[in-house]
């Protein structure tokens, strides 16, 4: 029961995430634009994720939550996998 309900407030996140992105279009290219910037860091998962706060109005707060974690994850995969293509 408890693992379904953190399931349930992770989706619960990501959808108020996704909504915030879907309403400032800009958003997605700010985000993208930040992970290419800091990917090849060393600690690039903790830059990314403090850089996104200071930067834009998607705040994540220091004591991440499992979806604050798959966001920064699928936001730094993405970008690796678009770098691929080229």
């Amino acid at each position: 029961m408890a693992s379904q309900l953190n399931q349930q407030r992770i989706i619960d996140e990501f959808l108020r995430c996704f909504r915030k992105i879907l309403m400032e279009p800009e958003l997605a290219g700010e985000l993208v634009r930040i992970a290419k910037e800091h990917i090849n860091e060393p600690n690039a998962y903790q830059v990314i994720a403090e850089a996104v706060s200071s930067q834009t109005t998607l705040k994540i707060p220091e004591e991440h939550s499992d979806a604050d974690r798959l966001f920064i994850k699928l936001l730094m995969d993405t970008v690796k996998s678009d770098s691929n293509l080229y």
